[in-house]
């Protein structure tokens, strides 16, 4: 018995052994392996490449840039080739091509997890398995010895299939997505306004010219064919890294350094003009250097124009990305210079439209002047306007500031925020007119990055202007600039977004037309017929496409209620003799409501309520005014921004929870918010809110008398929610206004000047938790 155990032993043993030999590759197999690694690396790597320099650079370049990439790549895969080989014994040529695609994909490249190592792995994988089994094959055949033919067969056919597979996922467009209904367009509509569209063009006819340093060595618009030479400047005291190799490497290409940036514009203007024009300068942002941006603009360019403005686009691409750059050496900081050289431009205009011999002598409103800023150039606009009221450079005393042009409005595409950080902070800016608009499908800045600058505005009391967003559904990055376009970046990160759900970019232009135009003609020309398009993109539904929008809105003339900010007492509000108390919430907490990136530094009160078993839990969120606190409210509205939140709204009962228990309670939450969100889908939350006066008398209205509130929306931007490196969405605020005048009107027993309370009633949702912030009373 023993015996015939040990032979069925040994025979399974010298199976597992042949099996192990059948299946391992000889090292002539590896080496194949390793090359057609390499060989599909590279082509891979030449392909992306090509996509973001070859159409900008031209072939030299381009070239010259792939030889000096696969050099250092593959420099760096043979010493980790050499340090693997000390404890492993595969061929030098199969080490060297893995670590080669691996350096590639992370350093130089730079994709998420898992979207990198999805990549590295299929490429590893499908080419080792193609190769290899090529490699059997002609061994085989060199071979006497009886070939087996099944496994490279197999392995062959995988590496196809698997290769072909993974070509068509990187390629495909994507699925169309389920589109969310817009509720907020099935609510009583406000009337639309009876201004003339703001994006229609105007009565003058527009010209073109350039003016820049005139030896620009790469675009005859700032060399031979420039209209206006100017001088150089010095911007060497604010950029600090344009140093090393790669900033040797970018003077060599543009023919110049930081202590010598040109002075360039692509402008359009309104022929025969008699009045001076006011002055817009337009800014893009960070894009490959070679890749020219500033003439992305020009349907703003054209249309601004046309209306009675000067409009001038700025070239500040050698502040760009630039393919001299080394992998991580590009300059960094750099957004406080562009800037900085925004006001340097306006410098030369101040000085042309007092110079005699300029063309644009008297020809320019100089009390008139706004800045538009895109990505890294949105940023641009904050640190614009901070150095224009400054004495000094905050970093360093020595360099003084004259700036204090009369600059009232800045404009914010997409912008980034705190890249660069004056005196190592983000600055509040005061008293400035600012409009920020973004994308939800926006693939470059995932996170709406201009509500951090938006809620750092601050007013004084003498001060009359606004600040207003726009959140914008399905509109992206790339397609407020027309030389970007659709793709907010090269391949290989491209790829792995949904492409399929974008608006169209002619869509997208028309909606930046209708708002910048808009915002323009309040603050330069004092047409103040356009200021509800600010408080509700509904008043303008006429002129923009039907796309989900949410607005947000803060005049100077304001009085705070409630803005979170001052204390971590929950019963205190902002305003002196306002304290506040709640009824049956489940959640009842003041905290930063943060975007996806964590750069939205506001604080806000979360509230939560669930009556869904027990209608005697409807909660209530209840302002009490004593008769010290008193608001002088004709003329004003009731307003506060709200959002929905994640968060679970389930009451959680106090003590001690066994384990068991708490898993319960775990999947119980889970559970409310997927079922939460499926409601909000169909049924926004609504909820009541009621103002009673001293003497007892009440006012009802719903909060969807004026809009209901949207959820929060869910992106989807990548082709597989896997593939996704953020969250797929963020609580976005909306603005919520309520005409007290009308109130008044409809209730003219009511005391408004005598209120003694204001109540959240969440009495028509079963559950659900929001966020509140900026509770006021504000004159719209």
């Amino acid at each position: 018995m023993q015996q015939g155990h040990n032979i069925w032993w040994k025979g399974m043993r010298n199976w597992f052994k042949k099996a192990i030999v059948f299946i391992t590759p000889s090292n002539r197999t590896l080496k194949a392996c390793g090359i057609g690694i390499f060989l599909l690396s590279f082509l891979f790597f030449s392909f992306n490449t090509a996509d973001g320099f070859l159409t900008a650079v031209g072939f030299g370049y381009y070239l010259f840039t792939l030889l000096c990439y696969t050099i250092v790549a593959y420099l760096v895969a043979a010493v980790i080739s050499f340090i693997i080989s000390l404890a492993g014994k595969t061929p030098r040529y199969f080490r060297q091509s893995i670590a080669f695609v691996i350096f590639f994909i992370l350093f130089f490249d730079r994709l998420s997890w898992p979207y990198n190592w999805i990549v590295i792995g299929s490429i590893v994988i499908f080419s080792s398995l193609i190769f290899g089994a090529l490699s059997y094959w002609r061994q085989a055949n060199e071979s006497q010895y009886p070939k087996k033919r099944l496994l490279p067969i197999i392995a062959f056919c995988l590496g196809f299939i698997g290769l072909a597979s993974g070509l068509f996922l990187f390629l495909y467009a994507g699925i169309p997505v389920k589109p969310t209904k817009n509720y907020k367009t099935l609510a009583k509509l406000p009337p639309p306004l009876e201004a003339p569209n703001p994006a229609q063009k105007g009565k003058w006819k527009v010209s073109v010219l350039s003016y820049g340093s005139g030896k620009d060595k790469h675009r005859a618009i700032y060399g031979s064919d420039v209209t206006l030479k100017t001088p150089a400047v010095d911007a060497s005291f604010l950029l600090k890294s344009w140093t090393g190799v790669s900033g040797k490497l970018r003077t060599w290409y543009f023919g110049f350094n930081e202590t010598a940036l040109p002075l360039n514009a692509i402008v359009w203007y309104p022929n025969n003009l008699q009045a001076p024009a006011p002055l817009v300068l337009i800014v893009h942002g960070n894009h490959l250097a070679q890749d020219w941006s500033e003439g992305g603009y020009d349907y703003l360019g054209e249309l601004l124009a046309s209306r009675g403005y000067i409009v001038a686009s700025v070239d500040e691409n050698f502040l760009n990305g630039s393919f001299t750059d080394m992998p991580r050496g590009g300059l960094e900081g750099e957004n406080g210079t562009r800037g900085w050289l925004m006001l340097k431009h306006l410098e030369l205009w101040k000085k042309w439209s007092e110079d005699p011999s300029n063309p644009f002598y008297q020809r320019v409103d100089m009390n008139n002047i706004a800045l538009i800023g895109h990505s890294r150039g949105g940023e641009a606009m904050s640190h614009a306007a901070l150095f224009n009221t400054l004495p000094s450079f905050p970093d360093n005393a020595n360099e003084k500031f004259d700036f204090n042009f009369p600059i009232k409005a800045y404009i914010a595409i997409a912008p980034v925020d705190g890249q660069y950080k004056p005196a190592s902070i983000l600055a509040t800016l005061h008293d400035v007119n600012y409009f920020v608009i973004q994308g939800t499908h926006d693939m470059d800045m995932q996170s709406y990055g201009g509500l951090s600058t938006y809620k750092r505005i601050q007013y004084s009391p003498s001060y009359q202007g606004f600040k207003a967003g726009l959140y914008v559904h399905h509109a992206n990055h790339g397609q407020f600039n027309t030389s970007w376009g659709k793709y907010d970046a090269s391949s290989p990160f491209i790829n792995q977004f949904n492409m399929t759900n974008l608006m169209s970019a002619k869509d997208q232009e028309q909606i930046a037309k209708v708002y910048i135009s808009a915002f323009l003609d309040i603050h330069l020309k004092n047409i103040t017929d356009y200021k509800p398009l600010f408080v509700d993109y509904r008043y303008g539904r006429n002129w923009l496409p039907d796309q989900i929008y949410f607005n947000q809105y803060e005049s100077s003339e304001s009085t705070f209620i409630a803005r979170y900010e001052e204390d971590l007492n929950l019963e205190t509000a902002t305003a002196s003799g306002v304290r506040i108390h709640s009824n049956n919430l489940s959640v009842w907490k003041e905290a930063q409501n943060n975007l996806m990136w964590r750069d939205h530094l506001s604080r806000a009160v979360y509230i939560g309520w669930n009556w869904e078993k027990d209608k005697a839990l409807i909660g209530k969120y209840t302002f009490d005014f004593a008769d010290s606190a008193r608001f002088l409210l004709q003329g004003k509205a009731l307003v506060f921004n709200l959002a929905t939140s994640n968060e679970s709204s389930l009451h959680i009962e106090k003590g001690k929870k066994s384990n068991q228990e708490k898993k319960k309670e775990k999947k119980a939450s889970a559970n409310d918010k997927k079922r939460k969100q499926i409601d909000e889908e169909t049924n926004p939350i609504d909820f009541t809110i009621e103002l009673i006066d001293k003497k007892g008398n009440k006012v009802h209205f719903l909060l969807s008398s004026c809009t209901p509130l949207q959820a929060q929306i869910q992106k989807k931007l990548t082709k597989f929610a896997f593939l996704n490196a953020n969250e797929d969405s963020e609580a976005i605020p909306d603005f919520f206004y309520f005409d007290l005048d009308k109130l008044q009107k409809d209730h003219p027993t009511f005391d408004l000047n005598n209120l003694r309370s204001l109540s959240f009633v969440f009495d028509q949702s079963p559950s659900g938790v929001v966020i509140l912030d900026d509770v006021s009373f504000m004159k719209l």
